[in-house]
């Protein structure tokens, strides 16, 4: 019995029975890749509810993504990903959904990937699909990374690993205050402020190791801004920060914990 069906199943897509889970793929110019990427998720787990928010393509992505069997949420222009992710969240909880799996629609998360994550999910921890400790994530990209680690973790008082990743799972409860973001973290700023603040109401976030799939596995070059996009976040963060006079009890937390993890992983 795999991880998923034993604590999260997933019912028919042609159920009346609300879907405990969905897979939500937020998606700009993805018509090369986005079948492929909700086909593959069906293929893991049958009867899946795919919900792809087309965040004001131009190509064909709403029309591919339709026929290869997603629900799909057109926003008239491109939003960023951020809102077209909290548009995604709301439809998936009106469906019912317990658990919402957010991925990139350009082939940077492998489906197949899915059960790792499953197999540590629960209503209070978010998972984040790590590439931390793989191979072959650009030098830029990887730095840029390990710095926005650093700030998210101090601020949500424990180790975030590869904060940046969008391959997820949220429980419902992280996404019960969605309305606070709207207006702002329109691009990737929501995807690292939404786990501060769910560790501030006692949600925190774990680790699941994933490969890291760059180069000619894409089709086009990534959305992220390294320089401009983690500036962002870093002043997202220290404004967090500094509403709580730095938090140097957060710092000390994250350290230290970081430091425990270090110790007890296992030498290859």
């Amino acid at each position: 019995m795999t991880a998923h069906s034993s604590r999260f199943p997933v019912t028919d897509a042609t159920s009346s029975t609300s879907p405990p889970l969905v897979a939500l793929i937020p998606a700009y110019q993805e018509a090369a890749t986005i079948a492929g990427v909700v086909r593959r998720l069906c293929t893991v787990m049958p009867g899946l509810s795919v919900l792809v928010v087309d965040d004001g393509s131009t190509d064909d992505t709403a029309a591919i993504a339709k026929a290869a069997g997603a629900t799909v949420l057109r926003c008239a222009s491109n939003e960023g990903k951020g809102a077209a992710l909290r548009r995604g969240m709301r439809h998936a909880t009106a469906m019912g959904a317990a658990l919402v799996v957010t991925l990139d629609g350009d082939g940077q998360h492998r489906p197949e990937d899915l059960p790792r994550l499953l197999a540590l999910a629960g209503p209070g921890v978010i998972v984040i699909g790590s590439r931390r400790g793989a191979a072959g994530q650009p030098a830029a990209r990887r730095r840029a990374n390990r710095v926005a680690d650093f700030w998210i973790s101090w601020a949500a008082r424990h180790p975030v690993a590869d904060s940046q990743s969008g391959f997820r799972i949220y429980p419902t409860a992280a996404l019960a205050d969605l309305a606070r973001y709207d207006g702002r973290a329109r691009r990737f700023s929501f995807e690292s402020e939404i786990l501060i603040d769910a560790a501030r109401a006692g949600i925190m976030t774990v680790a699941a190791e994933i490969p890291a799939l760059y180069g000619p596995t894409l089709q086009r070059a990534s959305h992220f801004r390294p320089v401009a996009d983690i500036a962002r976040i870093v002043i997202m963060v220290a404004g967090k920060l500094l509403a709580r006079g730095m938090d140097p009890v957060g710092l000390w937390r994250s350290l230290r914990q970081e430091s425990q993890e270090k110790r007890d992983a296992p030498t290859a």
